[in-house]
C-alpha cells in the first residue's frame, strides 16, 4: 500500500511531508490519541513531541472532497523513544542561538548558512535577507527551513536574557525606523562595514554578535572582516560558557568564512 505521508524525527520534532498528489483540504495530527495540530495550508509540517521517554504513536489525517463528501485518509506510525532516562529533552529559551549550516538556495549548504537568536520558548528574531532586515518569526519555521542546525544556550541565563532583551528592542527601533521612512539597518554583508555599528548593515549572525555583545556585555570572537554562520558554529561548539543543546548529525560547514 503506497503512503501518502513522510514522517523524519529531529528528535523532539518530527517534520511530516505529504507524498502522494492527493489533494487534501485539512491535516490533523493525533499524538498518543491526542490532536495536537491541525493545518490547511502546505504539505511539509512539523509538530513537537510531548514526551521523549515513551515510544509515540503518531496518526496523519487528510481530508479529501470526493463526490461533495469529505473522505478522510489517515495513516499511523510508532517512533520508538528516543531519550534514556537522565537524559534532557530539548526545549528553547530566550538567548538559545540556532546556527543552520543548510541553506533555503540548496546551492549554498555548506558555505552560507543561517542563524537565529531565540527570544522565547516559541519565537526567534532574525535577519533573513533582503527586506525586512530583521523580523519576529516562529521557531517552526527555522527548523522547517534548516532541519540541519545546532542549538547553542548560555549557562548563565542571565546573558541569554539580556541578549534576547537586545535582540526585541532593536527590532522595535528597526521598526520604528521604516514608521519614519528609513530603512536603518539595510540588509548586507559589506565587508567594510564595522561589526560594531547596528544601524548601517546587518546579517543573520552579526545580529547575534550584537545582541550579546550590547546586550549581554559579551563578545564573541571572529577571526575574519565579518562574522558568519561558520563562525558562530565554529566558536559555540568549542566555547566553554555555552552549552550545545541539540546539534543534527549532518551539521557542516565547507570553508572558513
Amino acid at each position: 500500500m503506497k503512503a501518502h505521508f513522510h514522517l523524519t524525527q529531529y528528535r523532539d520534532w518530527i517534520q511530516i511531508q505529504q507524498k502522494s498528489p492527493i489533494k487534501f483540504h485539512y491535516y490533523h495530527v493525533y499524538v498518543n490519541h491526542q490532536l495536537v495540530a491541525t493545518f490547511f495550508q502546505g504539505n511539509t509540517f512539523y509538530v513537537k513531541l510531548p514526551n521523549l521517554y515513551q515510544n509515540n504513536l503518531v496518526i496523519v489525517v487528510g481530508g479529501s472532497i470526493s463526490n461533495g463528501m469529505i473522505i478522510p485518509i489517515a495513516e499511523q506510525y510508532t517512533l520508538p523513544a528516543s531519550v534514556r532516562e537522565g537524559s534532557r529533552q530539548r526545549n528553547f529559551k530566550p538567548g538559545d542561538i540556532l546556527v543552520a549550516s543548510d541553506n533555503v538556495f540548496q546551492e549554498l549548504t555548506g558555505y552560507m548558512g543561517h542563524a537565529a537568536l531565540v527570544v522565547d520558548e516559541n519565537k526567534v528574531i532574525e535577519s533573513p535577507g533582503l527586506h525586512p532586515s530583521l523580523r519576529k518569526d516562529t521557531i517552526q519555521q527555522f527548523l522547517e527551513k534548516h532541519p540541519i542546525h545546532a542549538q547553542f544556550r548560555p549557562k548563565k541565563e542571565g546573558m541569554g536574557e539580556a541578549a534576547a532583551s537586545y535582540a526585541m528592542e532593536y527590532l522595535a527601533s528597526y521598526k520604528a525606523n521604516l514608521e519614519q521612512g528609513e530603512n536603518k539597518p539595510v540588509f548586507s554583508f559589506n565587508l567594510s562595514q564595522s561589526l560594531e555599528d547596528p544601524w548601517e548593515y546587518i546579517y543573520c549572525s552579526k545580529l547575534i554578535w550584537l545582541s550579546y555583545y550590547y546586550g549581554a556585555d559579551y563578545k564573541l570572537e571572529n577571526d575574519h572582516l565579518w562574522y558568519s554562520p561558520e563562525d558562530l558554529y565554529t566558536e559555540l561548539k568549542e566555547n566553554e560558557e555555552f552549552e550545545t543543546v541539540y546539534a543534527h548529525e549532518d551539521v557542516e560547514f565547507k570553508l572558513n568564512t
